[in-house]
């Protein structure tokens, strides 16, 4: 808890508290169930509340009728409340979304790019297009490493020490920037299967694979930011040089374009994603030689599952991306192979291996929950009261 020097300071501390535990609610708190939850009279949550409904930072809305009595009343986002915005930039296009309290999201643009860095240029100009004066921060996801938040590195784009203080510029909005695998695994942790979970690792599969350690719902960061390069280990002994510049990543032998080597075709950003989706429908109709590409997909991440299953001890995994496909299809090997590279003594009590709830929006999910936790820091609150 922060040090609270005046009573002003504990009645900021307390809205910002009660306005987390609304926007983080499976489902639309009621002032006697947010009071309950944070320990709060009623009296003073009816004044927190009251508070807030008059700043535009909740509205307290009626539920409907559920028979005689009082009718209940719902704490809900204010509808001239704060807004974020979350963008997701594939290799080859982009999708910008609004956020509001409770985390209701709304898909405001998509398009595409031209794989240089000049998409960021592309964001900031939709984010202009859609603004308000409601909007608190702007949130990123990129499927590369940045090095102590400032320097990215895409290297099967060519992008290497790219400054994002460059791309991004001025100082409106205030704009964060993270890797998209973490950020899928913090959606998860806020909204999806791992919910509640103390321990636990997330990967997010697509042309190759990435995640994320979760401690208490917290994507680990690392001492510069990069933490949760798990593609860019040799869990799998693969002969290839990644184009990191290592020999033999996991990431080489687990996703898109590793389902494409397999298959005898070559690997592509942006077509591969197509051509891994034919090989798998052509695995699931029968097809010999796809099946083949798509069970060894599936063995490459059990066993790397596995191998850091023994180094970190986590309750549960996550995948998404294509890792949703590959569990629907292959989830026996996917777990046979987990098992076979887990120490024996884990064996009876394997981590569970869970297909995201999130979805292929995880990564925009996670940008635009980081955004909008601008709009529940207590410094952020008290500037607008």
């Amino acid at each position: 808890m922060p040090q609270l020097k005046t009573s002003a300071d504990l009645r900021v501390h307390n809205q910002t508290r009660l306005l987390r535990a609304v926007h983080d609610a499976d489902e639309p708190l009621t002032r006697a169930s947010a009071a309950r939850a944070l320990g709060f009279g009623r009296n003073t949550a009816a004044a927190l509340v009251g508070e807030l409904e008059a700043a535009g930072l909740l509205h307290e809305a009626p539920a409907g009728a559920s028979g005689r009595g009082r009718p209940t009343t719902l704490l809900l986002a204010h509808p001239h409340g704060p807004v974020a915005f979350g963008a997701d930039i594939r290799e080859d296009s982009w999708t910008l979304a609004q956020i509001e309290l409770g985390g209701r999201l709304t898909e405001l643009e998509t398009g595409e790019h031209d794989r240089t860095p000049r998409v960021f240029d592309d964001i900031l100009r939709a984010t202009r297009r859609h603004a308000t004066d409601r909007l608190a921060s702007l949130g990123i996801a990129i499927a590369g490493p940045i090095h102590d938040r400032r320097r990215l590195h895409i290297s099967h784009l060519g992008w290497d020490e790219v400054d994002l203080d460059e791309q991004i510029g001025g100082d409106w909005p205030p704009t964060v920037v993270d890797n998209d695998a973490r950020l899928a695994g913090l959606a998860e942790a806020r909204r999806g299967a791992l919910r509640g979970t103390g321990t636990a690792l997330h990967f997010h599969i697509d042309f190759d694979i990435g995640g994320t350690l979760l401690l208490g719902g917290d994507a680990q960061r690392g001492a510069h930011n990069i933490a949760g390069e798990f593609g860019h280990m040799p869990l799998t002994d693969s002969g290839h040089r990644c184009m990191c510049g290592a020999q033999g990543c996991w990431s080489l032998d687990v996703g898109t374009n590793a389902l494409v080597r397999r298959s005898g075709r070559e690997p592509g950003y942006g077509a591969g994603r197509e051509l891994a989706r034919e090989i798998l429908a052509r695995a699931e109709a029968g097809e010999t030689e796809a099946g083949r590409a798509v069970d060894d997909n599936a063995i490459a991440l059990g066993r790397g599952l596995g191998a850091l299953a023994n180094a970190l001890d986590p309750e549960a995994i996550t995948l998404s991306g294509l890792g949703l496909e590959l569990i629907r299809l292959r989830r026996g090997l996917i777990e046979h192979a987990c098992a076979e590279g887990l120490m024996k003594f884990r064996r009876a009590r394997p981590p569970r291996i869970l297909a995201g709830t999130v979805g292929e929006i995880g990564p925009l999910r996670g940008a635009a929950e980081i955004a909008f936790d601008v709009a529940l820091n207590a410094e952020w609150l008290r500037a607008r009261l």
